[in-house]
């Protein structure tokens, strides 16, 4: 047989499982998802050497069928069997190693709840069980906003700008800290449907809300500009998303984490965050700055101090090795910036008090034009 014929029954048989996991007969599914894995290695073995972008994408198939088959030994083997050849092309290798990572919390025994995340931070401070305090509540409180934003969105529900979210939809997310592993901190976010709540009157599910949240996670992180908007058909809670999903990446210039790694049941591979991820995130949010009055682009490092969202505004008290170029009237070193109506409360209420880098247009009578915020860490 040939590649085609061997990678067609692989998407027929895979195909079939998806189905029959769907029914609930998870035993025939990992059986189906097992032989899908079987013919697609066939399939491998049938690539030519001058098709090197086939052999990979069938190589993470591949593994990828050996993982929902649950056949950790296996699904582990082939992934260094593919590590190690030179046919591999680069996207691929990625990917595989993503899927190895995936299959040794597996076998660690890692078995993730369909209606769970485990959220992985590693490098810089991250120790063994340990992580900084305040890192972690960020994180935490970074995967609950969206969580909580990606069910009022499911719900239909319009873009909160101030205000928690309604006592329903607070009671359905239950984060806790999970065991962690050599080399990194750990822990799950779960959401579990609040009881007698009319919120919930149409049944939408924990797994339904983890699988939105991580597609849209994902499409933020890897297509912000196209996938996203297929994804989520707002604008508003396109951006808080995007902004969201960004302070969960780590910075270019900190030495706190190097990587935060999302995984999901129902994905094979995670969503990975990188100080790379973050710079093209901003990239993506520059888009939805539409109306900037004429002025100059500065950038404000500080700490933030006070803000009043009603009234439209918020302090900074600068770091004048920062911003000692920025040249405008303003009362003692605190540098007030108008017109931040647009910022959600979930994302500016936890940077109080701590650094923040601010982005604003200075106009020509020295008043400071909000653009963006996040946290400098």
């Amino acid at each position: 047989m040939s590649w085609l014929e061997y990678h067609q029954e692989s998407e027929l048989l895979a195909s079939e499982g998806e189905i029959t996991a769907h029914r609930g007969d998870g035993m025939r599914a990992r059986a189906l998802y097992n032989k899908a894995a079987e013919a697609e290695v066939n399939a491998l073995q049938e690539v030519g050497d001058d098709k090197p972008r086939t052999y990979g994408i069938t190589a993470v198939s591949a593994v990828s069928l050996y993982f929902k088959a649950e056949e950790w030994q296996v699904a582990r083997s082939l992934a260094h069997r593919c590590l190690g050849s030179e046919r591999l092309p680069g996207f691929a290798y990625r990917q595989v190693e993503d899927l190895l990572d995936s299959i040794k919390a597996r076998q660690a025994g890692i078995n993730l709840d369909a209606a769970q995340i485990l959220i992985s931070m590693i490098g810089g401070e991250i120790l063994h069980g340990g992580a900084p305090t305040d890192l972690v509540v960020a994180k935490i409180q970074s995967i609950k906003s969206f969580i909580y934003r990606t069910t009022e969105y499911m719900k239909g529900l319009a873009h909160r700008k101030r205000g928690e979210p309604i006592e329903g939809i607070r009671r359905a997310y239950i984060p806790w800290i999970f065991q962690t592993v050599p080399g990194s901190y750990q822990f799950l976010a779960s959401v579990q449907p609040a009881q007698q709540l009319d919120l919930f009157d149409d049944d939408l599910l924990g797994e339904q809300i983890i699988d939105k949240s991580f597609d849209i996670l994902q499409a933020c992180t890897e297509s912000p500009d196209v996938r996203l908007q297929e994804v989520v058909n707002d604008a508003d809670y396109r951006k808080t998303f995007l902004k969201i999903a960004r302070d969960l990446a780590p910075t270019a210039k900190e030495n706190r984490f190097k990587r935060l790694d999302i995984r999901s049941a129902n994905f094979a591979a995670p969503v990975i965050l990188l100080p790379a991820t973050r710079e093209k995130i901003n990239n993506a949010i520059k888009d939805y700055n539409v109306s900037l009055p004429p002025g100059e682009e500065v950038e404000i490092r500080g700490i933030l101090r006070a803000l009043h969202l009603d009234d439209d505004w918020i302090e900074v008290v600068e770091n004048t090795e920062e911003t000692e170029k920025i040249e405008a009237t303003k009362k003692s070193d605190n540098w007030r910036i108008y017109r931040v109506n647009e910022e959600v409360d979930d994302r500016i209420g936890p940077l109080v008090n701590q650094p923040v880098l601010v982005r604003a247009v200075q106009t020509a009578g020295g008043g400071m034009h909000f653009i963006d915020i996040e946290a400098d860490e």
